[in-house]
């Protein structure tokens, strides 16, 4: 048996200005992001983690950065950059305030009917959820047992865990996923269980 260790990057500039960012450049940790990726280094500890695989985008690399340089690390056997781990592409919205997109008539079906979403210029909730469960099933092919580490963002893990629960994407954003948060899936090739979500604890209380 697998352990999928997925964590949310750290509180953005992005969330600090309350911004829909998606895949733009340049957008960093926050102040208090730049603590929770310290916290990591406690937060995670020596746990055994094999492999660590991650979204592309900055803030997602700058909020394992302190841990990956801690001695902590030392069990790590190899890093992988995914693109289908990607936050989504919101195309048109990127980079707009959400106090103004809630105000446009398309943001009623972001929240309730997420499945018959497109973004202006950008990507479906249901192209984003496929290439994202593609990812973990890559993750999951890997042979033996491992640990890994999936670094993503808030919707695509949302995504992820509403595929694995067998849950339909349209109650997807019922779901809460924190900035530096763990949901841990248990598993193998034939089948993972969610063990934890949005949790903010410690690797080593959480897992036991």
């Amino acid at each position: 048996m697998s352990t999928f260790i997925f964590l949310r990057h750290g509180h953005s500039a992005a969330n600090a200005s309350g911004t829909l960012t998606g895949k733009l450049p340049g957008v960093g940790l926050s102040p208090q992001g730049k603590r929770d990726a310290i916290a990591l280094i406690e937060r995670i500890g020596k746990n055994r983690i094999d492999r660590v695989h991650m979204s592309p985008i900055e803030r997602c690399q700058l909020t394992i950065d302190p841990w990956l340089r801690s001695t902590s690390s030392r069990s790590l056997e190899s890093l992988q950059i995914l693109d289908g781990l990607t936050e989504i592409d919101f195309g048109d919205w990127s980079g707009r305030k959400l106090s103004a997109l809630r105000r446009q008539p398309l943001w009623k079906d972001v929240q309730n009917r997420p499945s018959t979403v497109t973004f202006p210029g950008g990507e479906s909730f249901k192209k984003a959820q496929r290439r994202a469960v593609e990812s973990v099933e890559s993750i999951r092919a890997i042979r033996g047992e491992k640990t890994h580490l999936i670094v993503s963002h808030s919707d695509t893990i949302k995504l992820i865990v509403a595929h694995y629960l067998g849950q339909r994407l349209d109650e997807f954003q019922k779901l809460e996923i924190a900035p530096a948060s763990f949901t841990i899936f248990r598993g193998d090739s034939k089948g993972i269980s969610l063990t934890t979500l949005n949790n903010s604890g410690n690797l080593k209380e959480i897992l036991g």
